[in-house]
């Protein structure tokens, strides 16, 4: 209900900031009016999972209570199990088989008790701790708080795709622009998308003599289209990018076929040569080379971000607003840990096309648990062990596990104090996407001799959403870590990402596509070294760290082509 309404007001707004009518006749709108009435209805209707996932961690890190933390996590895995339970029964409907019957009637007795139970758990919450519930009520930030929130070095990007046109909000701290493109319509962004995907991730790099012969071998190259990408900046941020002057860091929000392609690959200049030209993609230019870019889930992430999720109050912004009283922790204060990190997990597949991921989680699932077989046979990745032995040479203070240590069970409960403790946390592996079956987005670990629900070798979202985090950074140094949860209409960031923003990541480094082990070995190191090289306080660090990596990338004549440095996002705060 929410987001439709949205879109039908973003129709009534923009409908008086284009004609100049009144939008009641007890009332005269102005143009400034009706942009920001509509800026905060676009927000309705983007509303995501991921947003609401980093509200909730938020709140509960605000409201400081050991015993919310407790029932917000019983709440989440209730809501996971309700989800699951929905999906069994949809199959069990489905289904002719008459032991899908007494299947069905077990499902729906579960399914009944959870839901129950959350209801409850929801009625105890609003009793017991008022605040959670106010700051988990999702609310648009006007133009006027998003501005406060902003950074003197930070542009925001809103971009709501309806079917009859696209509508994108440039805002600074000093100014605001908006435009509509009737070009851009819901279907002609979709097949833009489509083109430019095609020509993006591990089947579509070129190959030859100047491409590392131990990736992406045999297949058939596919050049990326420099002149489709241009057009789309050309007609999606062109007409605004006067607001972004001076500006080093552009935070980004979109919808729909955009949520899944990252800017980076938009190119800002009339392309020179031929698209499969090394030489020419080495000399285009990128959005990635004019601005540190950074993705939020919702505006309304910068609150999140920014007012809640902060440990010292000093460094809240200036726009937030008085922060409701917080309990007692129950705990104290720990030792903080540089970095824990887990990967380059023991498999038995031959290493010879080394991307880091496989199709979907279903071709490795047999039933709830994770085919111990069909794991092992993944290919070894030597690039994340070098990856994972770079970062723990950098980072004495640090929990690294790597081939035979890097197992599900150290990450929920053998390393569990480390990961709650640690700035950084790295996952460097093969990640698998959900798939049209109950299986989840995952992470793959060194499998276990058996499977157990303790260990199958698989993290998949809803194991890493229970995990407790009070890290700056996660890096998801894996294939299609962006990718959905599966579900119909799935958005592009409401699986891992939201998994960790749950867990309590303040930012996370995500995937688009299958990646390159190789490259990625070098763009994560490269990243890590500028992180490194800046103070934890200095504006967007960790976005311009991104775009360090992906240069580091591009410097390699080999890797000029994007699908080789473009696949990661950064969700969430720049830094």
């Amino acid at each position: 209900m929410r987001a439709g309404r949205g879109l039908w007001v973003v129709a009534l707004a923009v409908l008086g900031l284009l004609t100049g009518a009144r939008a009641a006749p007890v009332r005269t709108d102005t143009p400034e009016t009706l942009r920001a009435e509509a800026f905060e209805a676009a927000q309705w209707a983007m509303a995501s999972d991921a947003a609401d996932a980093l509200a909730k961690v938020s709140a509960r890190f605000a409201q400081g209570d050991d015993a919310l933390g407790r029932l917000a996590e019983e709440r989440e895995a209730l809501i996971v199990r309700r989800d699951r339970l929905e999906r069994a029964l949809e199959r069990h409907y489905a289904s002719t088989d008459p032991a899908d019957l007494t299947a069905r009637t077990r499902a729906q007795a579960d399914w009944e008790a959870a839901t129950t139970r959350l209801a409850a758990l929801d009625a105890e919450i609003e009793a017991r701790f008022p605040a959670y519930s106010d700051l988990t009520s999702p609310r648009a930030l006007s133009i006027e708080e998003t501005r406060r929130m902003l950074r003197p070095d930070e542009g925001l990007l809103l971009v709501l795709v309806n079917p009859e046109a696209t509508y994108v909000w440039a805002v600074t701290r000093e100014r605001t622009t908006w435009v509509r493109s009737e070009a851009l319509t819901e279907a002609r962004l979709a097949t833009v998308v489509e083109r430019l995907r095609a020509s993006l991730g591990a089947t579509a790099a070129p190959r030859g003599d100047d491409v590392d012969p131990l990736v992406f071998a045999g297949r058939q190259p596919v050049p990326f289209d420099r002149g489709e990408s241009w057009r789309l900046y050309s007609e999606l941020i062109l007409p605004v990018e006067e607001t972004f002057k001076d500006k080093t860091t552009l935070i980004t929000v979109t919808t729909g076929a955009l949520a899944t392609l990252p800017l980076s690959v938009l190119v800002t200049a009339p392309p020179q040569g031929r698209d499969a030209d090394p030489d020419a993609l080495a000399a285009t230019s990128w959005l990635a080379d004019r601005y540190a870019l950074a993705a939020l889930p919702a505006v309304s992430s910068l609150r999140s971000l920014r007012c809640y999720l902060v440990a010292d109050p000093a460094a809240r912004s200036e726009g937030c607003p008085p922060m409701p009283a917080a309990g007692p922790r129950e705990s104290d204060p720990v030792r903080p840990l540089q970095l824990a990190a887990f990967g380059a997990p023991l498999l038995a597949g031959a290493p010879g096309d080394p991307t880091r991921g496989a199709a979907t989680a279903d071709s490795v699932m047999a039933g709830q648990l994770a085919d111990v077989r069909k794991l092992k046979a993944l290919p070894y990745l030597r690039g994340s062990r070098l990856e994972l032995e770079t970062l723990k040479a950098r980072y004495p203070d640090a929990v690294v596990r790597i081939g035979a240590e890097a197992t599900e069970q150290a990450v929920r409960t053998g390393d569990a104090d480390a990961l709650s403790r640690a700035r950084f946390v790295v996952f460097s592996t093969h990640g698998l996407t959900a798939g049209s079956a109950a299986a989840e987005p995952g992470l793959v670990m060194t499998p276990p001799e058996e499977a157990t629900e303790a260990d199958d070798g698989y993290l998949s979202a809803s194991e890493a959403a229970q995990l407790k985090l009070n890290a700056e950074f996660v890096v998801l140094s894996a294939c299609n870590t962006a990718a959905s949860d599966g579900r119909p209409g799935g958005e592009g960031l409401s699986g891992l990402a939201r998994a960790f923003f749950y867990a309590g990541a303040r930012s996370v480094l995500v995937s688009h596509w299958e990646v390159s082990d190789a490259a990625t070995t070098t763009l994560i190191t490269a990243a890590f070294a500028d992180l490194d090289g800046h103070a934890v306080s200095d504006p967007g660090v960790r976005a311009r760290a991104l775009q360090a990596g992906q240069r580091a990338v591009r410097a390699e004549r080999r890797w000029a082509h994007p699908a080789y440095w473009a696949a990661f996002t950064l969700v969430g705060e720049p830094g």
